[in-house]
């Protein structure tokens, strides 16, 4: 947070770092100015500095963050989903937004962690119907077309011998049918078959219906071109995206932490959302979209004997825009070092009861898992209301 959203130029260089600052769009709101294009869309979007949670280790940390609950295993790194993500609930509560199309695309897969164990982005005990459809890596150069292995059909498997199949399915689920479980495994078996024979889902994915020059104002990188993507599948109907910007480049900056945001991580993302911002603008997507940036937690204040900065869950910040947000603002602050809230602290359970809350979900409600014991959607949570 320090090398990006919440500078601290007046700070003692250990804490404040090698980066200076730039202004934005937005009198008085300065960012690092490793950030120059999101610098100039900052009127489209509110940072919040005062968000922070309870364990600075990664999978408690990403569980916390991708499903509004920190799981009953926060001391162990091979953490095991026990909440559905983010957009499993978003899906099971608003489904998707044009027949035939996805509720809940994750680019390129739903968040599996470093150490194995379960990922975080999936449904847990709402169901498989509600795991999100898994894009694969998308391309890196601005040329390059894209094919979602998902969408692949074999070799000797035609379009017409796959609908003979669904047939030969539905007739035998003709014998079950009075379950309720061979309904919903025959309608999730119905959607996922549209799916491969759609042209219009293969379409929403097609990135070459894009022009050059947008996909390079996007980045030739993998971010850039799946933000993009993120657009494509929001204007053709998905409801919620899942875009992953941390595979093949690792934020985990405990060693040679400038060099490294600075010549591969901050210019990617700057470009990737800055660009997305824009372009959801100019087609007035904005308005109706829901845009967060976050991580797990941010970085400590001073920094290390090796140049890098360690995991750091007291106090970070994140970005939201578009929807119901009312942009151009700072929500809260940290200290003088970064360290701690200084103004106006959120539990990080408040940024996902806003997404609800702005989504038309009610963040108080529960769902009933596997054993019919009630759940909450968040716990102790209330929306951010400046926001």
């Amino acid at each position: 947070h320090h090398d990006t959203f919440d500078p601290k130029p007046n700070a003692p260089a250990e804490v404040r770092g090698e980066f200076s600052t730039i202004k934005t769009t937005v009198p008085g709101i300065d960012i690092s100015d490793q950030l120059p294009q999101l610098a100039k869309q900052a009127h489209q979007y509110s940072i919040i500095r005062s968000l922070f949670h309870d364990n600075p280790s990664h999978a408690p940390a990403e569980h916390q963050m991708l499903t509004g609950w920190m799981g009953s295993r926060p001391g162990t790194a091979r953490a095991v989903i026990e909440n559905p993500s983010l957009g499993s609930v978003v899906a099971s509560q608003r489904g998707t937004r044009v027949a035939g199309m996805p509720a809940y695309v994750a680019i390129p897969w739903s968040f599996h962690h470093a150490y194995g164990g379960s990922p975080f982005g999936a449904a847990s005990y709402l169901g498989p119907r509600f795991e999100p459809f898994e894009s694969g890596h998308p391309p890196t150069s601005v040329s390059d077309s894209f094919e979602v292995p998902g969408l692949r059909l074999l070799e000797d498997l035609s379009d017409t011998r796959l609908l003979s199949r669904k047939d030969l399915l539905s007739q035998i689920d003709q014998a079950d049918h009075q379950h309720d479980s061979a309904k919903r495994l025959s309608t999730f078996a119905d959607e996922a078959l549209h799916m491969l024979v759609s042209d219009q889902v293969r379409s929403a994915f097609d990135l070459s219906k894009e022009s050059k020059s947008l996909r390079e104002r996007y980045g030739a990188h993998e971010w850039g071109q799946g933000a993009l993507l993120s657009r494509r599948l929001i204007e053709s109907g998905v409801t919620f995206v899942m875009l992953q910007c941390g595979l093949r480049q690792d934020w985990d900056t405990h060693s040679k932490n400038f060099p490294r945001l600075k010549d591969k991580l901050l210019p990617a993302i700057d470009r990737a959302v800055s660009s997305l911002l824009e372009d959801l603008s100019e087609k007035g997507l904005l308005d109706d979209t829901l845009v967060l940036v976050m991580g797990e937690f941010g970085r400590t204040p001073v920094i290390n004997q090796s140049a890098g900065r360690d995991h750091w869950a007291s106090v970070f910040s994140a970005l939201m825009a578009g929807g119901s947000i009312r942009a151009g603002q700072v929500i809260g602050s940290s200290d003088k070092t970064g360290a701690y809230p200084n103004h106006r602290p959120e539990h990080a359970r408040n940024l996902f009861a806003t997404m609800y809350h702005g989504l038309g979900i009610d963040y108080r409600n529960h769902f009933n898992d596997q054993q019919g014991r009630p759940i909450p959607l968040l716990g102790n949570a209330e929306p951010i209301k400046s926001l």
